[in-house]
């Protein structure tokens, strides 16, 4: 009995920790704060800034959007699956991801992409290269995310290639099948 109160406390310590450790200390989520009011400033700056470009089209839901070669293809639903490349940028020009580097275009269901380059796969044709300039509320928000911080406005390059069938599950056969309940 006293062996596994022991090990109880002990495991309940270890929770505790572990618990302490993932969570942000005061001054982390002051810092967090101030950086999110800082990309917020300097990204309103650089969309007033580029919203006075030449060829840039300022969507109702602010995004920007620049066509830089214009596609004579089918346009993208959001239910379709698309076959793209990429690049995204902070705004101070560091790359943050992309497809080009690795010369090797993604299949992505046009559902499953940010609110931004959702918005704009589905107004463009097959075979266009456009630059999206996108707010915080149509890319990671508030929380960021890897890379990206909070409420940071990002740039993209998108050269959508395809308009692509989803790719197919494989069947499983009966001994394959997953337990119910199971997951």
């Amino acid at each position: 009995m006293r062996r596994t109160l022991a090990i109880s406390v002990l495991a309940l310590f270890v929770v505790f920790v572990l618990a302490r450790s993932c969570a942000l200390t005061p001054e982390q989520i002051e810092d967090r704060m101030l950086l999110a009011d800082l990309n917020m400033e300097e990204g309103s700056l650089y969309l007033s800034e580029n919203a006075q470009r030449e060829g840039v089209v300022i969507l109702d839901s602010s995004l920007q959007l620049e066509v830089l070669v214009s596609g004579t293809g089918l346009i993208p639903s959001v239910d379709d699956w698309v076959e793209l490349h990429y690049v995204g940028w902070h705004l101070d020009g560091r790359e943050v991801v992309g497809s080009r580097r690795r010369d090797e275009p993604v299949t992505i269901a046009v559902a499953r992409t940010i609110p931004g380059w959702r918005e704009a796969l589905t107004m463009i044709p097959v075979g266009t290269r456009a630059r999206l300039v996108v707010p915080p509320h149509l890319a990671y928000g508030h929380s960021g995310a890897g890379q990206v911080g909070p409420e940071e406005t990002l740039i993209f390059e998108l050269e959508l290639l395809d308009i692509i069938q989803p790719p197919q599950v494989p069947v499983r056969d009966a001994s394959q099948q997953p337990v119910p309940g199971l997951r």
